[in-house]
């Protein structure tokens, strides 16, 4: 009988330990794919940029002097309303909550623009508008270069091209004053178009729950 009861305590035994994960293999795979924290802090800001650029784009279009800086503006319209559908997608899936509006900085920025006077107006859009991407592209380029999670790096790396285009623009648009633009932007879509858009399909992807993320 004592011999049955301890074969008994054996085998409860054996089967507490049944739940414990064994493939810690997995286990340090499945934490290597979770984003860091350069790459929520990439999400978070690309976020609250594309936010200020469609307004700014929304800005230029109907206080834009010329037809030139009114098509930089349904540019940066078009394609950043393209990229944060990708950022907010993927913000989703990795749960990496985003903020709900631009930054106070840029909030300030669209102010300005706002109250700016039409006949000074395509100046200081351009001038703001090259800054904030200048800002943009430099973290976006520290986010391919130390980013750890594949689907932002993709991200990133689809952003980069489509910021390089817009800064491009940008610089030529000689503040609304007509200027004769390159062939081709570095997206390889003709600068004399601006309307196109320059975001294309990130390439890399990482499954994730589909649960809303938070605010």
């Amino acid at each position: 009988m004592r011999t049955l009861l301890l074969a008994a305590v054996a085998l409860a035994a054996l089967g507490g330990c049944a739940d414990v994960p064994t493939d810690t293999a997995g286990l340090v795979s499945r934490t290597d794919t979770q984003p860091s924290e350069q790459d929520k802090a990439w999400m978070r800001g690309i976020h609250e940029a594309n936010l200020a650029e469609v307004q700014a784009g929304q800005l230029g279009v109907g206080k834009g002097s010329t037809a030139r800086i009114k098509a930089i503006g349904k540019m940066l319209v078009v394609d950043h309303t393209k990229l944060d559908t990708q950022v907010t997608n993927a913000a989703t899936r990795l749960r990496i909550p985003l903020p709900m509006s631009p930054s106070a900085d840029q909030r300030a920025m669209l102010a300005e623009l706002q109250d700016s006077p039409r006949d000074e107006f395509d100046q200081d859009f351009t001038a703001a508008m090259i800054n904030a991407h200048q800002q943009t592209l430099a973290a976006t380029k520290v986010e391919i270069s130390h980013g750890t999670s594949p689907t932002v790096v993709a991200l990133a790396r689809t952003a980069e091209p489509a910021l390089v285009a817009h800064l491009t623009a940008l610089r030529q648009s000689g503040g609304g004053q007509p200027t004769q633009m390159p062939t081709e932007s570095p997206t390889g879509s003709p600068t004399g178009s601006p309307t196109e858009s320059s975001i294309g399909t990130p390439t890399e992807t990482t499954p994730g729950p589909e649960t809303p993320h938070g605010e």
